[in-house]
């Protein structure tokens, strides 16, 4: 691997994102663009996203999984987010309608 990055390492804006990897390191890296991944998971979801068309039934099923994983994530992360908006907003009630009265 090479500390500067490909064209492949890109964001969506085309800009390039930095892919530095010590030369003794054991990274996760994409068969088909060489991009280097800190864990299996992130090149799951990587190979689905970009190389959905030459995926392998074992990597299909490895980015189905990976993106379950990310659902389920994202929903529990959603849950504590509103879950303190609702707290905040009966601290500020009680606070209204006990402390300022």
């Amino acid at each position: 691997m090479s500390d500067t990055p490909t064209p492949t390492d890109s964001t969506p804006h085309g800009s390039p994102v930095p892919t530095d990897v010590p030369p003794d390191a054991v990274v996760a890296t994409c068969p088909y663009c060489d991009r280097p991944f800190p864990s299996d998971h992130l090149r799951a979801l990587h190979l689905g996203e970009r190389h959905a068309a030459r995926l392998s039934d074992r990597e299909r099923d490895a980015f189905e999984r990976a993106e379950e994983t990310e659902v389920d994530d994202l929903f529990v992360y959603h849950l504590k987010v509103v879950s303190l908006i609702v707290l905040v907003v009966m601290g500020l009630s009680y606070v209204y309608a006990f402390a300022l009265v």
